[in-house]
């Protein structure tokens, strides 16, 4: 039975994206839709699938930017631009949205459509064993809806500002509309790295006590009992909470062994049978450590090739921008009345595709920071000397799990995104500033 998105009173993944999800929807980036049932015990289960009328949406609006970017290039030499040079730069600059927008189209629809839903549904079973709070999930529904509301602000505001002060040509409009769409999915990508930055700082928490001792105390956390002293040594402790366990590995993979014939059920057992071990707490921290690494390079293969095209468009964009700007100075454009529309306004466009940027390294490399936290806070819990021989063995593989297999975002695996891709990045657009401005002033 369907429901409404408001039927939905507990705050998980699927209630997070919501405001995303219809923004993606609008700009094509989402043919997808929220697939709401019931089930015996009355319980909302939420699922992502295809949806015939965002696929329709999507591909139509590629035909859209390929017609329009085909029109462009065939009438690029009635702009009305008076320098060569900067209308070829003026086309190339054109290209390369057109190309970073139906790039993300296509692989939106040809690859995100499939993987989304496992994504999810992954973290929806990991903030279930993690125990996320519900404060925090309302906390980044709130946090979201303030970026979008913001972000969209901004980019309004300077789409009006290029209408005032830019006579209006509706080649431009292939400009605002890649750039929207190239926006959507940055923000898509940046959200899926902040969730999986927030798990890596839970997980990080079950072993922060072992920075600070006075955290060590009674509670009714089950997986806090890991980093009590009497938790360590008494294996009476672990036996309850194989039920737990036993249900988040079903449940990350019930979709793929539903149809699973009996004859195979002997094999499961013995799949499961490390269950009703010891140090079956640790193994469970390893298990999720090794589920978000998943999700991370999922996160990878989705966006990889998308984000290589933001960067590459964002780094032309604000090297053009610059050097228009530069360009007019010479010429006393300051005291001209065009000074707005030649001087502040590509100053205006290549802030904002530099905030962008920015955006994306800061994001990952808060990520791959919080996940490489843990290897500290692993080496600290060794060093407790009433550490359990078993679970001291445990932690030891739970600490070269985390050094042989760290998570990383990368641009298509071209080059890592993280902040010393920032540094690069505004070295070459100097490098390149400086050849470009030559080159329209000669």
């Amino acid at each position: 039975m369907n429901k409404s998105v408001g039927s939905v009173k507990k705050p998980d993944i699927f209630s997070h994206i919501i405001p995303i999800y219809y923004l993606s929807k609008f700009t094509g980036l989402a043919p997808l839709s929220l697939a709401y049932t019931n089930d015996k015990k009355g319980i909302v289960g939420v699922t992502l699938k295809t949806s015939v009328f965002g696929i329709l949406h999507t591909v139509l609006t590629i035909m859209g930017i390929i017609g329009a970017q085909c029109c462009f290039l065939y009438f690029s030499d009635e702009l009305p631009i008076k320098d060569e040079r900067k209308k070829k730069a003026v086309k190339f600059e054109i290209l390369i949205n057109g190309v970073a927008g139906v790039t993300g189209l296509v692989i939106s629809l040809i690859r995100i459509r499939k993987q989304m839903d496992e994504l999810l549904f992954k973290m929806y079973v990991v903030d279930e064993m993690l125990n996320t709070k519900f404060d925090i999930l309302r906390t980044n529904e709130k946090h979201l809806r303030v970026q979008l509301i913001s972000l969209v602000s901004i980019v309004f505001i300077v789409y009006a500002n290029d209408g005032l002060v830019t006579p209006f040509d509706y080649s431009v409009l292939i400009i605002y509309v890649c750039t929207s769409i190239k926006i959507v999915t940055i923000i898509q990508f940046v959200n899926l790295v902040f969730l999986l930055r927030q798990k890596f700082q839970i997980l990080n928490s079950y072993l922060a006590p072992a920075e600070n001792t006075t955290q060590r105390r009674n509670n009714t956390n089950l997986w806090e009992i890991m980093l009590q002293t009497p938790g360590f040594r008494n294996e009476d402790n672990w036996k309850d909470d194989t039920v737990q366990i036993e249900a988040f590995y079903q449940a990350l993979n019930r979709r793929h062994c539903s149809n699973i014939i009996l004859q195979d059920s002997a094999s499961i057992c013995i799949q499961n049978s490390w269950l009703h071990k010891e140090k079956i707490r640790c193994r469970a921290l390893r298990i999720i450590w090794d589920v978000l690494c998943d999700i991370s390079s999922s996160v990878n293969s989705m966006y990889g090739l998308q984000i290589l095209l933001c960067i590459v468009s964002a780094f032309i964009e604000i090297t053009t921008n610059l050097s228009y700007s530069i360009t007019k100075i010479p010429l006393n454009a300051i005291t001209n009345v065009l000074f707005y529309r030649h001087l502040l306004t590509p100053i205006i466009w290549a802030i904002t595709e530099f905030l962008l940027l920015f955006w994306i390294t800061a994001t990952c490399s808060a990520a791959c920071g919080e996940a490489n936290r843990s290897v500290t806070l692993l080496q600290k819990l060794l060093l407790l000397p009433e550490l359990h021989p078993a679970t001291a063995a445990e932690i030891q593989l739970f600490l070269q799990q985390t050094r042989d297999r760290k998570p990383k975002f990368t641009a298509w695996d071209v080059f890592t995104i993280n902040y010393s891709l920032l540094g690069s990045t505004v070295g070459a657009i100097t490098t390149f500033l400086v050849i470009l401005v030559q080159f329209l002033t000669s």
